[in-house]
């Protein structure tokens, strides 16, 4: 049995998995919220991470009905790009700044400007990675300007998923995947890049954790977080990662020609790459490292399910009459085009975008194509992302969708016709957690295994490595319906902020 944690935003999910029937026995979910007293702050206690994974495996322990001695290892999936700060005396300095801080702006704007002038190239010459306000760079910068003494105190610098893993074992340890996302991390040579760590402070190198790969543990269940946990000491904590790279795991895209594309509040989606792309003039994507060896090239969006629920909401549709309405519309919404920019925009990066409906006529102005404009306004961007992709050179299979939009079939079978890629909805949603534990399971297994590592597609279950029985294969009348009208979308854009 294997344990995978994933530590979100909005709650923990904690998910026990039994390798030997590939099964998910047991899931709980438990919530915690955010500190947000100022405009741009939004923050958390890592504290409020440790109580709802605590009560997670509770949870699932007695659900599943087993000796906790059945665990033979632990997984963490974390948010990405959060800043934990603990002192010389391993205590807490100041609640997590998360990856959606926003306050960070001018800090990050100030320092990429100075970068530049001062090396005569920007960030991601360094980095291989274009540097946006939600990464953890940004949040360092705003402490060192606005929390000084507390900057004077930092003695070690956690991601959410590396402290979570330091509680655990006691081990001080970075691994690749989730470290691409600090905006200090050379993603072509996995190192932590000088150039950028001097920039901001000489001290700081030597604060920074050791950097693990993928396959190697963490470390070990300490004495102590195992009396709190009631688990077994000295069992097995893999290196973990950020959300993403546990959900590229957890739905089996650790190889080329697989796309993940996540439908949450907000959107991305992902790949496997080989090697390090080059992003110089696709300033979009993360080239982030992944947590199974490789490189995860990402494009994100903001709202999407938020969005889509906010449409919902005003029209009074409920949740199970979602499926109906939307198909009661036609391709193209009778000739509605809607930019849901409700929070601004990340593809394109508009932070200050707001939200616009086009074309209404008194013939289109119905239930049904203002929810199925949201849809495929959703949808043709997140397509945009795949484009996007195939210009670098990448290609596809199939997208295997997540998230709480993957649960609509209808939404899936319009993502097939407007991408022309097969869809698949992975029989476990949880992707995040299950790749945890499935990194938990490759981690055990080469502790226990002589000679060379084995590669993680070798112990991947049966129903991530084979096509399953859901296939959702795009329609070539709707596909050809949908190319003028996703050109038109685009060509047709705002360009106010």
């Amino acid at each position: 049995m294997y344990l995978g944690i994933d530590c979100g935003t909005q709650g923990a999910k904690v998910l026990l998995w039994n390798a030997r029937t590939e099964q998910v026995v047991a899931a709980s979910y438990h919530t915690y919220g955010l500190i947000s007293d100022r405009p741009g702050q939004k923050e958390q206690h890592p504290a409020a991470w440790l109580d709802a994974i605590k009560s997670g495996i509770q949870t699932v322990i007695s659900h599943a009905a087993i000796s906790p001695t059945e665990i033979a290892a632990i997984g963490i999936s974390g948010q990405q790009h959060g800043l934990v700060l603990l002192d010389e005396h391993d205590n807490l300095i100041r609640p997590a700044k998360l990856w959606c801080d926003t306050e960070t702006v001018p800090e990050l704007t100030a320092f990429l400007a100075r970068f530049n002038a001062e090396r005569g190239a920007p960030v991601h010459h360094f980095t291989g990675i274009h540097i946006p306000v939600a990464f953890t760079l940004a949040k360092l910068l705003w402490v060192q300007a606005h929390e000084p003494e507390s900057y004077r105190r930092i003695a070690k610098l956690f991601l959410p998923h590396e402290y979570l893993n330091y509680w655990l074992t006691g081990h001080y340890c970075a691994e690749y995947g989730d470290a691409s996302g600090t905006g200090w991390f050379d993603t072509f040579n996995r190192r932590w890049s000088k150039e950028v760590v001097d920039a901001i402070d000489p001290a700081l190198l030597a604060k920074l954790p050791p950097l693990i790969e993928a396959h190697q543990p963490a470390g070990f269940l300490s004495a102590s977080s195992a009396a709190i946990l009631g688990l077994p000491q000295g069992i097995p904590v893999s290196s973990g990662g950020g959300d993403n790279m546990m959900s590229a795991i957890g739905t089996g895209n650790i190889e080329p020609g697989i796309l993940t594309m996540s439908l949450g509040t907000s959107g991305t989606l992902f790949t496997h790459a080989p090697q390090q792309i080059e992003t110089q003039p696709h300033p979009d994507i993360n080239a982030f490292c992944s947590s199974s060896g490789g490189w995860l090239p990402l494009v994100s969006t903001m709202n999407v399910t938020n969005a889509i629920n906010a449409f919902r909401e005003v029209m009074d549709i409920p949740l199970a009459e979602f499926e109906h309405y939307l198909n009661s519309s036609e391709p193209g919404a009778g000739g509605l085009l809607c930019y849901p920019w409700l929070n601004g925009a990340r593809l394109p990066n508009r932070p200050n975008a707001t939200a616009s409906l086009m074309g209404m006529t008194t013939g289109n102005f119905n239930k049904a194509n203002l929810l199925r404009s949201a849809v495929e306004g959703v949808t043709f961007k997140l397509c945009k992302g795949i484009e996007i992709f195939q210009q670098c050179g990448l290609h596809f299979d199939q997208v295997r969708v997540i998230g709480g939009g993957a649960n609509s079939r209808a939404w899936c079978q319009l993502i097939a016709d407007i991408s022309g890629i097969e869809v698949i909805r992975p029989a476990v949603s949880d992707a995040g957690a299950l790749g945890a534990a499935l990194q938990a399971r490759w981690c055990a297994h080469n502790l226990q295994a002589d000679g060379d590592p084995v590669a993680l597609k070798d112990i991947m279950p049966a129903s991530l490595r084979e096509v399953g029985r859901d296939v959702i294969s795009p329609r070539p009348q709707q596909r050809e319906i949908y190319r003028p009208l996703y050109a038109r979308y685009h060509d047709n854009m705002p360009l106010a902020t």
